[in-house]
């Protein structure tokens, strides 16, 4: 009799875990119609004065087994159960329609988060200073009342982490609202290459020490109205950045190799693939050094990022092949591995196509994705075969090409940038006009998907498979409005 009580009962709790755990996920959504989720650090302009109200004093950062857990299940049922719903297009006809209803979706600033959008409801801290790098460019063209909302959320996404990091030992990729006033820190899926340096990276940004592009071009048609914030924000944080900027130091840096440590697996932009040491997390140490520099965080140490860079373009270039190496696992070494995040080299100003004694970083790499196809039929796959083995399993079980043979709207702006640059460096005609094709094509796609797709697969179509969609309306298009007036400046320049 026990027994027939005990598999009803058992059945009925397991429904309500479920079920509770559902609503904890949807209500601590920040960007679900009833979350509960409040912002604790607020700005807002009245007039041309920006307001800034930091309550991050009441942030709880619960660290806990049970609340890690938590949050990686709320992470992941966010990203598996938006496959299936409906993926809103932007009803617009024209690419420049479709940027405002993008801008009104993604840059609103009674949001908690700026994210890249749908599924993903956490904020990781790098998109900050890597996919978000151009939110601050005063030369991209907009109204003044889009202008405010770029610097409100991008404002108010950077004072939430700080006072979350503020409260912790230790870094993280991603930050999880976990209550009101609560969040957890988890990795995916290690610890992160690339979190300071988003932080970082804002943080200048907003004070105006960081243009928001690889180059100057056209004029600024915007003011910036933060640099105030942004400076109380150092005084405040200052003290736990340096803090944490001294332990990520200390776990990264190989101080005698003068590179990544190779023991070491840390997560970065290309966090879904397995890797050591990688070229992408070598720059990211070295311009979050220099961003910690800059701030006035650490003391200046010209001569240590000197030796720095020069170790890492000694280690990573690959003269023969005329590409950079993608990390020091002997696989990749053995194989001579290229990946497409390479070109974090141009936003970060890691190496600079004005250069002539770096330009043969960017037109050698160019000459090599040409050969290869990487840039067709859109800029860029991270790279021509998927290598699927080489990514985490779940990604490997929902999404194998993700990391592999997928194409990144992200990093194709940063191709087309580059292209730009060559052009201005050069005069030859044929970057130019390459870049020409290749916004053209992405304009077309914009039309056809009805937003500004985060991935596309190797034939050029939204990536999706059946257990994963891509954004469809991401604000990465902040970076394509970015090339685009780039190229428009350059043909400009050209024609004059």
């Amino acid at each position: 009799m026990l027994r027939l009580l005990t598999s009803p009962l058992l059945a009925v709790a397991s429904a309500i875990v479920a079920l509770g755990s559902l609503v904890f996920t949807y209500v601590t959504n920040p960007f679900s119609r009833y979350t509960i989720v409040d912002r604790t650090y607020r700005a807002r302009f009245t007039g041309e004065a920006l307001r800034t109200i930091d309550r991050n004093d009441r942030l709880v950062v619960r660290q806990g087994p049970a609340w890690k857990s938590l949050a990686v299940y709320a992470t992941g049922l966010n990203i598996l159960s938006t496959r299936y719903v409906s993926s809103p297009r932007s009803q617009a006809t024209t690419v420049d329609g479709i940027i405002e209803d993008i801008h009104d979706l993604r840059f609103d600033p009674q949001r908690l988060l700026l994210i890249s959008g749908d599924h993903f409801s956490a904020l990781f801290v790098r998109n900050l200073g890597v996919f978000y790098y151009p939110m601050l460019d005063r030369a991209i063209p907009g109204s003044e009342q889009d202008w405010r909302d770029r610097q409100t959320v991008y404002l108010q996404t950077l004072g939430y982490a700080l006072g979350v990091f503020d409260r912790t030992d230790d870094l993280s990729t991603t930050i999880v609202a976990t209550g009101r006033r609560a969040a957890t820190c988890v990795n995916f899926y290690h610890y992160p290459s690339d979190t300071l340096y988003g932080m970082l990276y804002s943080l200048a940004s907003l004070r105006g020490l960081e243009p928001g592009r690889p180059a100057e071009y056209g004029a600024d048609v915007h003011e910036l109205g933060t640099t105030e914030a942004a400076a109380a924000l150092v005084e405040r944080y200052g003290y736990s950045l340096a803090r944490h900027y001294r332990t990520y130091r200390r776990r990264l840096l190989d101080e005698h190799a003068m590179r990544v440590r190779t023991d070491l697996r840390v997560s970065g932009a290309k966090d879904i693939t397995e890797r050591r040491s990688a070229f992408f997390d070598n720059v990211v140490l070295w311009k979050t050094s220099e961003l910690a520099m800059k701030l006035g965080i650490v003391d200046d140490d010209p001569a240590f990022l000197r030796s720095l860079k020069d170790s890492v373009l000694e280690i990573f270039w690959l003269d023969e092949a005329g590409h950079f190496l993608e990390d020091l696992s002997p696989e990749a070494v053995a194989g001579r591995y290229y990946s497409s995040d390479w070109l974090i080299a141009l936003a970060s100003g890691f190496l600079d196509p004005a250069d002539p004694g770096e330009r043969h970083y960017f037109t050698r790499s160019v000459e090599y994705i040409r050969r290869h196809g990487i840039a067709d039929p859109l800029p860029v796959k991270y790279q021509v075969e998927q290598r699927a083995h080489r990514q985490v399993p779940v990604v490997r079980l929902a999404v194998a090409s993700y990391g592999g043979d997928a194409i990144w709207s992200f990093w194709g702006m940063e191709y087309i940038k580059t292209l730009v640059l060559l052009h201005r460096a050069t005069g030859e005609g044929h970057y130019l006009d390459e870049a020409g094709r290749h916004l053209a094509a992405y304009e077309d796609a914009m039309l056809a998907n009805g937003g500004f797709p985060e991935v596309y697969d190797a034939d050029g179509e939204m990536l999706t498979t059946p257990f994963y969609r891509s954004i469809r309306q991401t604000g990465w298009v902040i970076g394509f409005e970015q090339a685009r007036e780039m190229y428009r400046a350059e043909v400009h320049s050209s024609s004059s």
